[in-house]
């Protein structure tokens, strides 16, 4: 069969029909009379054709049947589902509410919660300012603390000699 399935037997026996009844065909080739001896290497054909009309009704009742039977089993299928839902019990009031998530929910906008964190960050680095509420040690601009560092020495410096 090809890719188009029995389907597509339809437009060609329907092709069939309508050349055949439009005269375009000159007809059958002219038998042979009876008396006369055939060659035998020369092929043979067939001598009957086909009946159409026989073919047609073939497959329309085949068509038929397969919806007749698609038909009755979706019938069939919603039937049964239709008394499997009778017989389940009904939902309970707390089956059938709506949930909602315990706090701390999801964040609504990570992006700006993510921004607002860089720009403090930022601002503790570039900014003056305390580190304790004791107020007992500040902080300065991390550019401010390399120039004061530059130059300077990392070794500790010697105690001065008394």
């Amino acid at each position: 069969m090809s890719a188009d399935g029995p389907s597509g037997l339809i437009p060609a026996i329907l092709a069939g029909l309508t050349l055949r009844g439009s005269g375009l065909l000159n007809g059958r080739p002219p038998r042979p009379a009876a008396n006369t001896q055939r060659d035998p290497n020369e092929p043979g054909h067939e001598t009957r054709d086909v009946n159409v009309r026989n073919t047609v009704m073939v497959m329309a009742g085949l068509a038929l049947t397969v919806l007749a039977v698609v038909g009755t089993m979706i019938w069939l299928m919603d039937t049964f589902a239709a008394r499997q839902r009778r017989a389940l019990p009904a939902l309970t009031p707390q089956q059938t509410t709506q949930l909602a998530p315990p706090p701390p929910n999801l964040q609504a906008d990570p992006y700006a919660d993510i921004d607002r964190a860089r720009a403090a960050a930022e601002a503790s680095l570039a900014g003056y300012g305390y580190r304790d509420e004791a107020r007992t040690r500040a902080r300065i601009p991390i550019g401010r603390a390399m120039d004061l560092i530059v130059g300077r020495s990392l070794e500790p410096a010697e105690p001065a000699a008394r």
